[in-house]
C-alpha cells in the first residue's frame, strides 16, 4: 500500500488563506452566516463517509 502524508500545518494555512479571501469583505454576521454553512456542508460529507464506511463493513 502507498504511504500517504498530510503536511497539516501546510494544510490549516491553505484553508486559512482561502477563508480569508472569501470573508475578508464580509460583515460580522455574514462571516458567521459563512462559517455555519460551511459546518452544515461538512456535516452532511461526514454523514455520508460515515454512512458509505458502514455499508462496506456490513457488505
Amino acid at each position: 500500500m502507498e504511504k500517504f502524508e498530510i503536511n497539516a500545518v501546510e494544510m490549516t494555512r491553505q484553508i486559512r488563506d482561502k477563508h480569508y479571501e472569501q470573508t475578508k469583505n464580509m460583515s460580522r454576521a455574514e462571516r458567521l452566516a459563512f462559517y455555519r454553512e460551511q459546518a452544515r456542508l461538512m456535516n452532511i460529507k461526514a454523514e455520508q463517509i460515515l454512512k458509505a464506511k458502514r455499508e462496506r463493513e456490513h457488505a
